[in-house]
C-alpha cells in the first residue's frame, strides 16, 4: 500500500508555461532582492552603491544633477530620451553632465588618494 502512495507522488507534474516561467521568476527576483537589500541606493544616493569608503567619498561629492544622470544611465538603464524627459533638460545637457560626472569622480578619487598619501606621510 505504501508503494502506491509514492508513486501517486511521483507522477510528473503537468503546469503551463506561464505558471513555470512565473515561479522561476519570483524565485530569481526574491535571490536579487536578498543581495541588494543592504544597498540604500536610489536617484539621490548613487554613492551608496559603493563599499570601499573612497569612493563612497569621491561619489558623494559630485554634484547632484550629475549622479542623477550617472544613476539613471548606468543603474537604471534609462534612455537617452527619458532621461531628457524625467529630468526635464536636452539631450546635450545629458551628454555634457554625464561625462562632467566621470571627470568629477576621477578627480575626486585622485584628490582623496593624495590626502591620504598626505595622512601616512608617504
Amino acid at each position: 500500500m505504501k508503494n502506491l502512495k509514492n508513486q501517486d507522488y511521483t507522477k510528473d507534474i503537468q503546469l503551463p508555461n506561464e505558471k513555470i516561467q512565473k515561479i522561476v521568476a519570483d524565485n530569481y527576483y526574491k535571490k536579487s532582492i536578498k543581495q541588494v537589500e543592504n544597498f540604500d541606493v536610489d536617484i539621490n544616493h548613487l554613492e551608496n552603491i559603493f563599499t570601499n569608503e573612497t569612493y563612497f567619498l569621491a561619489m558623494k561629492l559630485v554634484p547632484l544633477l550629475e549622479r542623477k544622470v550617472l544613476y539613471l544611465s548606468y543603474i537604471e538603464n534609462v534612455r537617452l530620451n527619458d532621461i531628457c524627459k524625467r529630468l526635464k533638460i536636452s539631450k546635450n545637457e545629458v551628454v555634457s553632465l554625464r561625462s562632467k560626472a566621470i571627470v568629477h569622480f576621477k578627480h575626486n578619487l585622485e584628490m582623496l588618494y593624495k590626502i591620504q598619501k598626505v595622512k601616512k606621510g608617504e
